[in-house]
């Protein structure tokens, strides 16, 4: 027990002096030990594995199985760890005073990052676990959230949760004029008591997207809004979010591979680089003929993107993404009280990421836009999830309109 503790200390004083650990939040646990009277691995033969990478220590394996990685001791023909880990990275092999061998890795699961030590001598573990930073947004150093509105909008998002037994929901809202961040409350049914509230950067599928890229993919082959296909307009398409059109549209505005990857990241719940923020931003831009405002989470600050639409482009999305309620039938539940620059998209959820012909398990629904049009004030962008597909973006009624009519009587 003693050692334990001593090696404890010494690897708190070590991973202090990683650079890009510094700022983490410091949460030591002892995994799981492998030694004979500790708590045993799952152990897989290596043929069962998809793959197996000898690291630079030829005594360790990184095994994948499943989607999955974990480490393996190519000695003793054993499972250091289970195979639950999203990635491993090896890092390096250290020699304490008395001789002990020590390897580190670099590992990565769920949304927490951190640090394995391993003892040679006999696999014993010990690690350091913090925030993801490529995984959770935190607001800790944001100065310009609102608590009185984060404060109404969770108790709007937790109503939804609660009638519509959502598995989880999240909002987002920008200060059209100046793009700062304002609120962005997660709630999560089932999520553990210290992830609460915590912004998951990965967190919904980038479809509020399409309206973008499908103008743009219109302009490089020389055709507008108000181009024909099959017997409608390219406005009446997007504004009916018409999937088999605008996919078709995108394939031909840009080169196959490209359009490919495009089309599946926007169909894809789990995008590795999507978010409420990065869409409530991108909708945002219309307030700013295309100019994106990027809050930085620290202070007040903003980082600033010039020119990401063409102008032409910018007025062709102004218009299909001017709600009517009619053309729109995604977002005849809008209140009429303001116009909108909107949108509304669903999305299937499998219970298998990569293998969408698989019947779908639920839906996730998204919803973008900006008020007043002609001088907006405010951006929202609200996405929940079910493992159900009784829902649509209809339900967001009872989030989208009572917060807009409360943030229009604010001075």
């Amino acid at each position: 027990m003693a050692k334990k503790l001593f090696f404890r200390h010494w690897l708190v004083l070590a991973l202090l002096l990683v650079p890009t650990l510094m700022s983490a939040q410091e949460v030591i646990e002892e995994a799981d030990s492998v030694s004979e009277d500790g708590v045993t691995v799952t152990q897989y033969d290596l043929k069962e594995c998809e793959w197996v990478d000898i690291c630079d220590n030829p005594k360790y394996a990184i095994v994948a199985k499943d989607g999955r990685k974990g480490i393996y001791d190519m000695e003793r023909h054993q499972n250091v760890t289970e195979i639950e880990f999203r990635n491993i990275y090896y890092s390096r092999t250290d020699e304490n005073e008395d001789s002990t061998l020590i390897d580190w890795f670099v590992v990565k699961k769920g949304i927490k990052k951190g640090i394995l030590c391993v003892f040679e001598e006999n696999n014993d573990i010990m690690s350091i676990w913090m925030d993801d930073p490529d995984e959770v947004y935190s607001l800790d150093e944001c100065t310009t959230i609102d608590k009185k509105m984060t404060k109404r909008a969770k108790k709007l998002l937790e109503n939804l949760m609660r009638q519509h037994q959502m598995d989880q929901a999240q909002i987002v809202v920008l200060d059209a004029k100046s793009g700062l961040l304002r609120t962005w409350v997660r709630l999560d049914r089932d999520m553990e008591k210290e992830e609460a509230g915590k912004l998951l950067v990965h967190t919904c599928a980038g479809s509020l997207a399409k309206p973008f890229h499908t103008v743009m993919a219109l302009g490089r082959e020389n055709l507008t809004i108000d181009s024909i296909c099959e017997g409608k307009t390219y406005r009446h398409t997007i504004k009916s979010v018409d999937d088999k059109v605008l996919h078709q549209a995108i394939m031909n505005g840009y080169r196959r591979s490209v359009a490919e990857r495009k089309w599946r990241e926007m169909n894809d719940t789990n995008n590795p680089s999507t978010s409420p923020f990065i869409m409530a931003v991108g909708y945002n831009s219309l307030a700013h003929q295309g100019t994106m405002f990027i809050p930085t989470m620290k202070a007040d600050s903003v980082t600033v993107d010039e020119n990401v639409f063409l102008e032409k482009d910018l007025a062709s999305l102004r218009d299909v993404l001017r709600v009517d309620r009619v053309e729109s039938p995604q977002l005849a539940w809008l209140s009429s009280e303001t116009e909108w620059l909107g949108y509304a998209t669903t999305d299937y959820l499998y219970a298998e990421k990569d293998k969408q012909q698989e019947e779908p398990i639920g839906k996730q629904i998204q919803f973008a836009g900006l008020f007043p049009v002609d001088n907006p004030r405010y951006t929202i962008c609200v996405v929940a999830e079910k493992q159900a597909l009784d829902i649509s973006p209809e339900i967001f009624q009872s989030v989208v309109n009572p917060l807009m009519k409360w943030l229009l009587k604010r001075q």
